[in-house]
């Protein structure tokens, strides 16, 4: 059986993911109000398998085209159907809190031992996975 995380930690997990959901808002907010500031990109290392989502909007409605899992040494297998749909909902709700309503977006993402981080989040003209 596995020992409990220790609370010190489970509340340093929770601060950081906080933080790190305030610095999406903050990005998707500027982005909402029609700033450009360029793409959001995390600042601290994130640990855990990474993930690519393309998607293509149109008239706010966001299509999924495309995930791919970044290359693990010894662990090829593709995003499991479970990982696929948390992936979905993240970065719908991101683009949704964004106001995106056109074009292409590529989305990194990363799911930690704490949850899925975003990673980094481009609106214009992305590059593919």
């Amino acid at each position: 059986m596995k020992d409990p995380p220790s609370r010190a930690r489970a509340g340093a997990e929770l601060d950081s993911a906080f933080a790190d959901l305030s610095a999406v808002e903050r990005w998707a907010g500027s982005v909402g109000a029609g700033s450009r500031p360029g793409p959001y990109i995390a600042q601290d290392p994130l640990e855990g398998r990474q993930y690519c989502v393309m998607t293509e909007t149109t008239d706010g409605m966001h299509r999924v085209v495309a995930i791919t899992a970044r290359p693990v040494p010894g662990d090829p297998r593709p995003a499991q159907e479970a990982d696929q749909a948390v992936l979905r909902s993240l970065v719908r709700s991101l683009l949704d809190l964004a106001g995106h309503e056109r074009g292409a977006a590529r989305t990194e993402v990363v799911l930690t031992a704490a949850g899925p981080r975003v990673l980094e989040c481009r609106l214009e003209d992305p590059p593919f996975c």
